[in-house]
């Protein structure tokens, strides 16, 4: 806006450029033109070219060019003045009329006390060569001319300086903003490794732990060893072990392959829909096949070696539900004391830390126990 003042205001003064030529050589018109749209020009570049590390030095620039120009002048005057028309108290060179806009570059470029300096000093030069030009001295009207277009060229130094801080203060805030969104999403990264590894240690190398039974292994739990210490090997990856998307029928041969390593007294029936086309994102389904496995597991624990279990897994373009009931000892959920990992990580926390999801328990002693997990596409 600045650079776009320099051009804006050589075109609409360019009916008056030579209206006192004659006061000074003719090399100084030429020259004063060509630095006011030099300037304007730089100014511009910096700005369509979004380098706001260059404003400072640039505006020194146009300040100095200024400067060179006002200067100049009292070189090139010739010590002719001329009469002003009837009425008229002052005269006004062309020039005289852009002290402002170095200063206000110089406040925008973050450089305040030469805005200042630099104002006070353009100002008096300027009105300097006015006076010179009308009576050939400088007085005591130059005096009060130059203190006035001081404090003029002032509140739109204040102006400058007001918006300069409202920005630096507005971009400051943009940058805490940006930091505390990026350390939310840090701290969500790593809370979400953190489940990770938990529901990892949890479903994987404890559950591992309480199979074994004195004695040589069975082939399959030797099977199983290898998988827990292949998920320890890539369980910083989450993409390890699961593609990104299942289909209903894949999720339901997923749930009977869960079931089966982990024993054989659990019967697995699958209900999908005939007109699902749908596909699961593996956040999901991984959710729902570790809560299950560990409803299954909590079963073979606790149900006694006489109960039997069920899983159902109804799969629909809109929602899974996996419901696993058995007709086992039982327990009392009021009686769960809290933090009880099986329970309370393993099947409700999990099904909560995804969206849609949702669980529930319903058991008492003696009347067996079903675990229904569910999740709705939002």
């Amino acid at each position: 806006m600045v650079g776009g003042g320099y051009l804006f205001y050589v075109f609409a003064a360019a009916g008056s450029l030579t209206a006192f030529g004659d006061l000074v050589d003719p090399w100084w018109l030429p020259l004063s033109i060509v630095l006011v749209v030099a300037s304007g020009l730089a100014l511009i570049a910096v700005a369509v070219a979004a380098r706001p590390d260059l404003l400072g030095r640039v505006a020194i620039g146009c300040a100095v060019a200024y400067l060179l120009i006002i200067g100049s002048w009292f070189v090139a005057w010739n010590d002719r003045t001329v009469e002003l028309d009837s009425g008229s108290q002052t005269i006004v060179i062309w020039i005289s009329m852009l002290p402002e806009l170095a200063s206000i570059s110089l406040m925008i470029g973050r450089r305040p006390v030469l805005a200042v300096v630099n104002l006070i000093v353009a100002v008096a030069l300027s009105e300097a060569t006015s006076a010179l030009a009308w009576t050939g001295q400088v007085d005591y009207r130059f005096w009060t001319q130059a203190f006035w277009s001081i404090a003029f060229g002032g509140v739109y130094l204040m102006l400058t300086a007001a918006a300069v801080v409202f920005a630096q203060r507005l971009d400051t805030a943009r940058a805490a903003t940006i930091t505390t969104a990026r350390d939310r999403a840090n701290e969500d990264l790593h809370d979400v490794d953190r489940r990770r590894l938990d529901a990892l240690v949890h479903d994987r190398i404890i559950a591992f732990l309480l199979a074994l039974r004195p004695g040589v292994p069975e082939p399959s739990l030797r099977a199983a060893a290898s998988g827990v210490i292949d998920e320890l090997d890539h369980w910083w990856d989450p993409t390890a072990g699961q593609s990104d998307l299942l289909d209903g029928r894949e999720f339901i041969q997923r749930i009977r392959t869960t079931a089966a390593s982990l024993g054989d007294a659990v019967t697995v029936r699958g209900d999908l829909d005939p007109n699902s086309a749908a596909q699961f994102d593996a956040e999901v389904t991984q959710a729902l096949l570790d809560a299950t496995g560990e409803a299954i597991r909590n079963f073979y624990r606790h149900a006694g070696s006489d109960a039997s279990c069920v899983v159902i897994a109804a799969v629909s373009d809109a929602a899974i539900t996996v419901t696993i009931a058995d007709d086992g000892a039982g327990f009392d959920p009021s009686a769960t004391r809290a933090g009880r990992l099986g329970l309370s990580f393993g099947i409700t926390g999990r099904m909560a830390s995804i969206r849609g999801g949702s669980s529930s328990i319903v058991s008492a002693p003696g009347h067996g126990t079903r675990v229904r997990l569910q999740w709705e596409r939002q």
